[in-house]
């Protein structure tokens, strides 16, 4: 799958919205096991599950630990059918949620640095816009926990769905509508990010939303999402190998507005001199000869439109 996916590339990404879709499709097939061949030798995702499990009662006893779900996830809950060693787990169980709901401190031009919902975005935590509390707001603010390097933080609402990893190393505040999973094994955190923003956890996350004019999604809920572990050597393995296809598209993505740029530059010449021609006929009948290929994009179509 993974050679069919890296010999078509060019092909389909030239189609319509083509790298978006591309995208989309190297994710699914990464979440499903069907990116990275697998390794008969890699422990199984149960005994991945157990150590989590265990860290999850010594939180529980030591520190009042409260974000726990249900641990069965019948069949009827599994969104495709599991490969060797892998496991459904729900989400509440791989992580602590610190949830910071009510009304965020008043912001001020500079001090402790604070993430909004707006800062997150779909696999990456931007530092634009820029907002700050005061010292005394952050320490009054953050009593639920410290969010880690490492952990994940997720958007419950405006926009819902959201998740990124954090790479902030700084001291940060947490603004309302952004929940952070402090995850009980952090090597899990880059398959974790990949399978929530896949199309089978965001289906079940609109199914368990709630609200009208802006749905969000509440923590109860939240945490009781299945999703679907790999053996955690076939995790590192598949995230591998979609950074690898993800800069291939990348590069694809700037080869295609490079190519749209000199497009626009080239018809607009010709444009430009057809109206100029003295044998507007000639010219026209050349330029019809090519139609077909110089005129395919909105930009293209709309100078022709305006052509005189």
């Amino acid at each position: 799958m993974t050679a069919l996916l890296t010999n078509n590339l060019p092909l389909l990404a030239g189609a319509p919205n083509g790298i978006k879709k591309l995208r989309e499709l190297i994710l699914e097939l990464a979440v499903r096991g069907k990116l990275v061949p697998q390794d008969r030798s890699d422990e199984p995702a149960s005994e991945l599950l157990k150590r989590i499990a265990e860290e999850k009662t010594r939180l529980v006893a030591g520190e009042g630990l409260r974000t726990t779900a249900r641990e069965d996830v019948p069949e009827d809950e599994h969104y495709f059918e599991l490969r060797r060693g892998w496991a459904y787990s729900r989400l509440g169980n791989l992580a602590r949620f610190i949830d910071y709901r009510g009304k965020t401190p008043t912001k001020t031009k500079s001090g402790t640095p604070l993430i909004t919902a707006k800062n997150v975005r779909i696999g990456f935590i931007s530092r634009e816009p820029r907002e700050f509390i005061d010292e005394e707001s952050y320490i009054s603010w953050m009593t639920r926990g410290f969010p880690r390097q490492g952990d994940m933080l997720f958007t419950t609402e405006a926009p819902m769905g959201n998740v990124a990893l954090i790479d902030i190393s700084e001291r940060f505040a947490l603004a309302q509508r952004v929940i952070c999973f402090q995850l009980h094994e952090l090597q899990i955190g880059p398959f974790l990010k990949l399978a929530i923003m896949s199309t089978g956890f965001q289906a079940q996350l609109l199914d368990a939303a709630t609200g009208m004019t802006a749905t969000g999604i509440k923590s109860s809920r939240l945490k009781e999402i299945p999703v679907a572990l790999p053996p955690l050597a076939e995790q590192h393995r598949i995230v591998t190998k979609v950074d690898e296809l993800m800069a291939l598209c990348d590069r694809l993505e700037a080869q295609q507005a490079d190519a749209e740029s000199a497009h626009i530059l080239l018809v607009r010449a010709l444009l430009d001199s057809l109206a100029l021609a003295t044998d507007f006929a000639t010219s026209w009948q050349r330029l019809a000869e090519h139609f077909h290929t110089l005129f395919i994009t909105e930009s293209s179509i709309d100078a022709l439109k305006h052509t005189q």
